[in-house]
């Protein structure tokens, strides 16, 4: 009987691996073997869980996020184009990486700080509760929490503290840049060479 989830090393990662297809209260039942029998493999306190393309209900991951909790193991999902984050108070990464492009119709969202090495595309999307770093230039959608730090600002759509923000860099340049909201509530951008913080335009609704 084909075992419906797996537990690897892959390159110093612990990976898990789901059925696809499995219902998912077994599945959850053979992580909890898992963590009863293969503890080692937990002792790095942080995780990717593969689905492999299986798309996980809210409901499913809040499941896995307790479950993990009682252990204090983060995790990350990846889900087919998409990874999901799960972080937790006693065992948490400051920081997700991302190290390639992320290309149109992928989704990286994370709570805490997201590093992008490499380009945001047109229509791809990021998403954070922190800060978002962009070793690169952001065509496509981002959201952040507090600031966004990138090496150009080609944007569809970018979202900082619940305010929408318009802010171009020269299509050319790859100057990095700060995009932060004051405590003022003012959106402003500072080239990292440049001590004279610039206010921009915020989007106008509609």
């Amino acid at each position: 009987m084909k075992d419906i989830v797996t537990l690897k090393g892959i390159n110093g990662d612990v990976v898990l691996k789901i059925d696809p297809v499995a219902p998912f209260e077994d599945v959850l039942d053979r992580i909890r073997n898992l963590i009863e029998s293969e503890r080692n493999f937990f002792s790095k306190g942080f995780l990717s869980i593969d689905t492999q393309g299986r798309e996980l209900s809210e409901l499913e991951i809040s499941k896995l996020e307790s479950l993990f909790n009682g252990i204090n193991v983060s995790f990350r999902i990846n889900e087919g184009e998409k990874v999901f984050g799960g972080t937790f108070e006693q065992s948490q990464p400051s920081f997700f990486v991302v190290d390639h492009t992320v290309r149109s119709g992928q989704v990286v969202r994370y709570k805490g700080d997201i590093v992008i090495l490499g380009n945001v595309n047109p229509d791809g999307v990021v998403e954070s509760e922190s800060d978002v770093y962009v070793y690169g230039v952001i065509k496509g959608k981002v959201t952040a929490g507090k600031r966004v730090v990138a090496l150009g600002f080609q944007q569809q759509y970018l979202n900082i503290n619940g305010i929408e923000v318009e802010a171009k860099t020269p299509e050319k340049s790859r100057k990095p840049y700060i995009i932060e909201i004051d405590t003022d509530k003012k959106v402003t951008i500072v080239p990292l060479d440049e001590r004279e913080a610039k206010p921009v335009r915020r989007r106008k609704n509609g």
